[in-house]
């Protein structure tokens, strides 16, 4: 900036009384203010600067041979950029510097929160199979099922703000409500009601009839629910979803949840969304779960079929008595119910042990490994464009065999009555008979790997049990 100019003194002006105003009224917005209004910035540095130049010549004072140095080109364009990247900014996040402090990222950093306790409320409810239904709120709710015929709702809000008179003055605006319009029971945060920049966050504890019906509806925070004989439908913009001795058909629909956790439910179970862990546990209804998630998949027993479509990969059982735990990278299923199917489009390894019916096993690449265990055999499909296949079968069983490796050994342990044809640059393959015609198809090809065909001599192995559940964690307050 030129020496001589009033152009720096007056930005460094403008500024400290900005920040001023910030300290003296919080209530003034003055981020808003500036977002909206900073090209008048440059409008004044031009009128300043003239007044400058038509101050010089009229005192005889040689002129600048430019009106505005390289220095002040500079600033101009780190002005634009500034000014421009904060009006979009805080058009499109409803503005980050508010009364209750900035906001980035949906991050808090300044500001303090403040909690206020929501009076007991209770509400008898029509019948003792009302519908409770739960507005859409941001923080966490815990409901319990009981032989009363009452709705009770207690709990606490946290509120952000900057001082203690806006968080009353908030709390004031969105007040807890339990509505009953017939047999169905509404309980309203009233969240919306308070400013956009004021953010509130409920922790409910809800008690309901045993034989109610839940409709839970959340932007972000945790579902713990148990002991309802009535359906429950859960649906979030983010949350964890525990789940406890549910008597009716569950659905779960989440845009992402870091865990869905279902035990004892004797309905359907239907989830949907994306997020990271999932555990099932003592499932008597059907289990379709549809999306993607990235954690670890874990189920046992459960009565019914099992459905997962997932992002790269999708396997069906018909039950699974044992165990089943899926990661992005590996499925492991021990004592399961066929007809099994696995499909993956990524790498993916496969180890199913102790299975009935018949197994199809479909990967892109990884390697497969199948154990029976018992006679009869079922009937086996396993491919993989690149990976090993190792298949043990029983020594008394009878099957037929249909191996292909393109590029890759096979291995045999049945000797001569099976024999290894080198097809040359086609790779090797086995087509032939053990313990007689009438056995089902033992079906194994690879791409790029070795299959091993193996006698598995051990007995087959005793159903895993299910370990005892780990201890609840506390349900996370935001």
């Amino acid at each position: 900036m030129r020496r001589g100019s009033v152009i720096g003194p007056l930005v460094l002006i403008a500024i400290g009384v900005i920040f001023l105003l910030r300290n003296v009224w919080p209530q003034i917005q003055i981020m808003d203010f500036v977002a909206r209004n900073w090209p008048y910035v440059l409008i004044a540095w031009g009128a300043l600067r003239l007044v400058e130049l038509f101050s010089w010549k009229s005192s005889g004072r040689p002129l600048p041979e430019s009106g505005v140095s390289g220095g002040e080109w500079f600033l101009i364009v780190v002005l634009c950029m500034f000014g421009m990247g904060l009006y979009a900014f805080n058009r499109h996040s409803g503005g980050w510097w508010s009364p209750a402090g900035i906001r980035v990222g949906g991050w808090d950093i300044m500001g303090d929160s403040f909690d206020f306790n929501y009076d007991v409320q209770t509400q008898k409810t029509a019948s003792k199979t009302p519908k409770i239904v739960i507005e859409s709120f941001r923080g966490d709710a815990q409901i319990t099922g009981s032989d009363s015929d009452e709705v009770r709702v207690s709990g606490r809000k946290s509120i952000r703000a900057l001082d203690n008179a806006e968080a009353d003055r908030v709390s004031k605006d969105s007040p807890l409500e339990v509505v009953t319009q017939g047999d169905t029971i509404i309980i309203r945060s009233n969240q919306e009601r308070a400013d956009s920049r004021n953010r509130i966050t409920s922790r409910f504890e809800i008690v309901v009839p045993r034989g109610a019906s839940i409709d839970a509806r959340g932007r972000y925070g945790d579902f713990d629910i148990r002991d309802i004989n009535g359906t429950v439908q859960v649906y979030s913009d983010n949350a964890g979803v525990r789940l406890d001795n549910i008597a009716g058909n569950v659905k779960v629909d989440l845009r992402r949840s870091d865990i869905i956790r279902a035990i004892g439910i004797k309905g359907d179970l239907d989830l949907r969304g994306r997020g990271d862990d999932i555990e099932l546990e003592n499932i008597s209804g059907t289990v379709t779960i549809n999306g993607g998630y990235s954690g670890t998949v874990q189920f046992r027993n459960l009565a019914k079929p099992v459905r997962y479509e997932g992002v790269n990969a999708s396997f069906q059982m018909e039950g699974v008595r044992g165990e089943v735990r899926s990661t992005i990278s590996n499925l492991y299923a021990a004592d399961v119910v066929g007809p099994v199917r696995v499909t993956s489009s990524k790498a993916k390894d496969v180890e199913l042990i102790n299975f009935t019916d018949s197994a199809e096993i479909t990967i892109d690449r990884g390697d497969i490994e199948l154990r029976p265990g018992r006679t009869p055999l079922p009937k086996i499909s396993a491919t993989t464009k690149n990976g090993e296949v190792n298949v043990a079968l029983p020594d008394k069983a009878r099957f037929e065999v249909r191996v292909s490796a393109s590029r890759g050994d096979i291995t045999n342990d049945y000797g001569a009555g099976l024999k290894v044809e080198d097809q040359g640059s086609r790779g090797h393959k086995i087509d032939g008979v053990v313990g007689g015609v009438g056995g089902p198809v033992i079906s194994l090809t690879s791409g790029r790997g070795d299959i091993k065909l193996t006698k598995d001599d051990a007995p087959a192995p005793p159903s895993p049990v299910a370990p005892p559940s780990a201890p609840r964690p506390p349900t996370r307050v935001e």
